[in-house]
This record gives structure tokens, sequence and C-alpha cells, in this order.
């Protein structure tokens, strides 16, 4: 059996108001993995996890900060099966003349929404959307320039079948599941939504209906979303393209966009890339084809792994999706 998580690491987001008064925040290029990622490291003995996430930062980059918010912590098992969890604070920088060391070479102060999708792991992508969701809450500071994506959402998590005596489209989202469809709200804190697209299932239209009222929108309902019809339903992701389009709907329907997407558009995915219930594949392409996909797992959905992991027998990672 899998212990409790035994080992902690804490990360810092640093933020600052940058070009036309927009927010930027720090991630950090690693030399080992050769990835991008938010500056984080294991506490010493004795040491908390704010203090911690205080020297990785200056350590790694030479950039002193002060913390605000807490931001959506993760738990996640390593390559080697280890369980960990990872505590994240939003930061504002004290100095900010970086210096490279042995773990990190470089550093980009990015956008919110293109630092979310220029981190490799996906698991680190729901933090910027966190911070983008308290900036605008607690001081009104927009998320700067909007992608305008296809957001491919899979329906949150549902009674059970076995629980429900009614019809299996009618099932009502779980605690769980409601928590995550407020989550997705703040998606349109990063990326232009004008529409909003659901299968007819109650779980899919429920787990958008936080957003499309966020965004003064109706949830539109269509049955070419199901799995009976995922021919029908490519015919809807790819006239959505470059619109700023919602849809949401199975897993099974997913997938089937995902293979679509490698086997005509050549977008390459990791292998054992999942579709966890409410997390978001964002689509962006030209007006010719889909270029790339991002797997974004919100936070709730993130917190719903670790559960699992933490009973599960045998180790399983979080899904990784292109970068």
């Amino acid at each position: 059996m899998i212990a409790s998580f035994p080992r902690v690491s804490a990360g810092v987001l640093p933020w600052r108001l940058g070009c036309d008064d927009n927010p930027e925040v720090l991630l950090v290029h690693r030399r080992k993995q050769q990835d991008w990622a938010i500056a984080k490291g294991n506490t010493q003995p004795g040491e908390s996890a704010r203090a911690c996430a205080v020297r990785e930062l200056r350590e790694e980059t030479g950039i002193s900060c002060q913390l605000s918010w807490a931001l959506p912590s993760l738990h996640y098992l390593t390559r080697s099966g280890e369980a960990k969890t990872a505590h994240f604070w939003a930061a504002t920088p004290t100095s900010h003349t970086f210096r490279s060391d042995s773990e990190v070479d470089a550093v980009r102060w990015l956008g919110l929404a293109e630092a979310a999708l220029t981190l490799t792991k996906p698991r680190e992508r729901a933090v910027p959307l966190a911070l983008a969701a308290r900036l605008h809450s607690e001081l009104g500071v927009p998320s700067g320039p909007r992608l305008r994506p296809v957001l491919l959402v899979r329906g949150a998590s549902a009674t059970p079948r076995e629980r429900w005596a009614h019809h299996d489209a009618t099932r009502p989202l779980t605690a769980e599941g409601e928590r995550v469809a407020r989550s997705l709200a703040g998606l349109a804190s990063l990326f232009e939504v004008d529409r909003v697209l659901s299968a007819p299932s109650r779980r899919c239209v429920d787990a958008v209906v936080p957003l499309a009222e966020r965004q003064s929108l109706s949830v539109e309902v269509s049955p070419r979303l199901t799995d009976d019809s995922p021919l029908e339903a490519l015919d809807v992701i790819e006239r959505a393209r470059g619109t700023g389009s919602v849809v949401c709907t199975h897993e099974d329907v997913i997938s089937a966009v995902l293979r679509h997407l490698m086997d005509r558009d050549r977008i390459r995915l990791h292998p054992g890339v999942g579709s966890r219930r409410g997390s978001v594949w964002v689509l962006t392409g030209d007006e010719h084809r889909y270029t790339a996909a991002h797997y974004l797992p919100m936070p709730e959905s993130v917190a719903a792994v670790a559960r699992q992991a933490t009973t599960s027998v045998r180790p399983t990672r979080s899904s990784w999706g292109a970068a």
C-alpha cells in the first residue's frame, strides 16, 4: 500500500504588473529536466513550507519575494511512485535581478494565460488559473490579454449509476462535481468565452452552467456531442476552432477528438495521457487546423487524484499533455 504523503515541497509564483498593467508571472527553466516549471523545492528538516517557498525562489533565481495568498496545493506521485505534496503561494518580488544556478538556467515573465500553457507539467497549470481568479476577486486586476481557444471539457463527477434509479442522462453532480463546476467558471479569467455548448446529459450541462452564467451566456445543448455520434461531435469542434467556445462532452467523444487531432493535424500527445472528470483540453490553432492541445486538470480534480493515490496499490501518475 502507498502511505500518506511523506514528502513535502513548496513553491512560489511571483507576479507583477507588466506592459499595459497586465499581470505577469515568473516561470523557471530547469537545466536537468529541460522543462518550464514553478520555482519550488523540498522542505528541509524543521522548515515550514512558507519558508521553503521563499528560500527556493531565492536560491534558484536570486530573486527575493513577499508571500501573499495560498494557491492550490498539488498531491501526486513521482515517476518512482513516491507520494508527494506541493504547496504554492502567490508572491510579490522585492528584487528582480535573475541569477542562474545549477538547477535553473533561465526565467520568463509571462502573461497568465501564456504561463498556464507554457508550464510543462499539466498539474501545475491550475496554479496560474487560481492566481488569475484571486487577482480578479481580491484586487479587481484583470488577467490581461485572453486567448481564444476551444476549451474541451469532460463532464464532472455525477451520482454513481447504481445509486440512481432514473435515466442515466439525468444523474446529478456529486458535491465534488459541483466544486469542479465552480472551478471551471474561473476559466473565463484566462480565456475568451463567447459560447458554451454541451452534450445533453445533466452531468455535462451542470458542469458548465456556472461558467456560462459568469459570462451571461446560455448553455447550448447539442445532441451532436453525445457518445453515439463522435463524427458529428468532431464537426462541431472543427467549426468552433478560433471562436472562444467551451464544449462539454463525454470521455469517449474527447478521446475520438484527440485521436483525430493526432492523425490529421499531427498534434503530439505524451503516452498515457488521460481526461479526468472535470478536466479541460485547451485546443489552439490557426484558420486551417489545430496546432496544439494542452491538458488542464482543474484544482478540485487534482485533489481527487491525490485521494485515490493514497489508497491505491499500483502507483499511477498524473496525466501529461502536450507542452
